[in-house]
């Protein structure tokens, strides 16, 4: 067995006692404790597990195909990261406050408290949590999509493709269903710090490799002379709609609303913030030089699907010699943390939600619905997930552009307290219209704008229209909820 397997499998049996130490740890058997650790969450914790969730195997796998691909021009990976930290202040210093006095455990308990005397809000409640589940089932099938990728690419398919998505599942669902958030955030303490030192060998390697960040410069300049052009009108045009994308779609992210009412107090969550701001440029700036230094590695192969970048990257250094093997599989144990820090608190979100925000009523204690639901969800997506042809990518540009649609909702209704719901569920139907319809028709812009942006354009001109009609029609007193 190679080393990079038995790092691997190490690291899976030192999952589930933390998670089974985090199960004794809880306080009760309610959905507060089990999706929030009853709001304890330290600095120490709150940060690396925010760190880890931020970076997927979306980020450290898709990403670095990307630049690869792209070479100079996937710098805009640096603004749409800014954009995203940028976009937190809009909502965390208001929502954080009246999520604590509240107590509220998932995104659709804000919209109770929201639209609380609106008739339309168990229609909105739905509608949003139905919305944001299938954005969360996509990201949990990019996680299993990049787990299986790496896995059958550094066992030159010993472990094969499906094989290793099943097995990700499997561990994924136990340490999940074992000790809720606790475990996750627990865990995700431990894969950060993999993550961090994996970032370190694996950006000293490059630098190594490529004789320096001038020769690294130069071999991309002379493999990829189009990515040294300054990028035409419509090409900027194309790069600040994707930011933007970015920019207002992952701050309303379930698992990250649930960090943000998780937190231990507000000063914790801010300086938490402040320190993934930090650490997030660094790793971008590693995925880039990745995906840079891999332009000049394989400018004689052959790369059918550019997710694939990455594990032949650390297969290539791991032959280079014994210390760069061990180096190697660090990093590929960091980059597969990555992976399952996400897909966890995705798992415990999308449960959260399908338990609690589409029912009528949510019952806060009991969680054996909750470990039932958990499993089937779990077995559909890694179904999904043995297809393989779909880039990561490109799944995660659809979910953005489906998540972007539910920003209204919190952060303009969270600083519009006049707004009512059947105005924010008419832009939000409006909005995932257009998305699915330009999907099935194949259309990713317009004009080259991101139809996801196109579509979030209408949803909020929709919502503006009802609105007005509504206060014309009400005058809004009755119906009006004061923040």
């Amino acid at each position: 067995m190679s080393l990079s397997l038995w790092l691997i499998l190490a690291y899976f049996l030192v999952l589930v006692p933390l998670s089974i130490r985090a199960k004794k740890a809880s306080l009760n058997d309610d959905a507060e404790d089990h999706y929030l650790a009853s709001r304890s969450l330290g600095f120490f914790v709150l940060f690396l597990t925010l760190y880890a969730t931020a970076f997927s195997g979306n980020t450290l796998v898709g990403f670095t195909g990307q630049a690869y691909l792209n070479g100079f021009h996937w710098v805009l990976t640096v603004g749409f990261w800014a954009g995203i930290v940028t976009s937190f202040h809009f909502l965390v210093p208001k929502l954080r406050p009246i999520s604590v006095q509240h107590q509220f455990v998932t995104p659709g308990d804000w919209i109770r408290f929201r639209f609380q005397k609106d008739r339309t809000v168990l229609l909105l409640r739905r509608a949003l949590a139905i919305c944001l589940c299938l954005t969360l089932a996509n990201f949990l099938f990019a996680q299993l999509k990049a787990a299986g990728e790496i896995m059958a690419t550094i066992t030159d398919e010993a472990i094969p493709y499906k094989s290793g998505v099943v097995l990700f599942a499997l561990v994924i669902l136990l340490y999940d269903s074992i000790g809720g958030l606790r475990a996750v955030a627990w865990t995700d303490v431990f894969q950060g710090m993999m993550m961090f030192i994996g970032s370190i060998f694996l950006i000293v390697w490059m630098i190594e490799n490529s004789g320096g960040l001038t020769a690294l410069g130069d071999g991309v300049s002379r493999l990829r002379p189009e990515s040294m052009i300054v990028p035409d009108s419509s090409d900027q045009l194309r790069w600040l709609s994707i930011m933007l994308l970015g920019s207002l779609s992952i701050v309303v992210y379930p698992q990250t609303l649930q960090r943000v009412f998780a937190s231990i107090d507000t000063k914790t969550l801010n300086k938490s913030l402040a320190a993934l701001g930090v650490i997030g440029l660094f790793t971008n700036l590693v995925v880039l030089l990745v995906g840079w230094c891999a332009i000049s590695l394989f400018a004689h192969t052959e790369i059918p699907n550019v997710d694939q970048v990455m594990p032949m990257l650390l297969e290539q250094w791991a032959a280079s010699g014994s210390w760069n093997a061990f180096a190697a599989a660090i990093v590929l144990v960091a980059v597969l943390a990555a992976i399952m820090s996400t897909a966890d608190s995705v798992l415990l979100s999308l449960i959260s939600m399908l338990r609690h925000d589409i029912p009528e009523h949510s019952e806060r204690q009991g969680l054996r619905r909750d470990y039932i639901i958990a499993v089937v969800v779990m077995g559909v997506i890694t179904l999904c997930a043995l297809n393989r042809d779909i880039t990561l990518w490109r799944l995660i540009v659809i979910k953005l552009e489906l998540l972007v649609q539910c920003f209204p909702a919190f952060v303009i209704a969270l600083h519009l307290p006049k707004i009512r719901s059947g105005a924010v569920l008419c832009g939000l139907i409006t909005g995932v219209v257009i998305v699915f319809t330009a999907i099935t028709l194949g259309m990713k812009e317009l004009w080259g704008i991101n139809i996801g942006l196109i579509a979030l354009a209408a949803n909020l001109l929709v919502l503006t229209l009802v609105f007005m009609i509504q206060s014309r029609t009400s005058g809004l007193p009755d119906s009006e909820t004061r923040l």
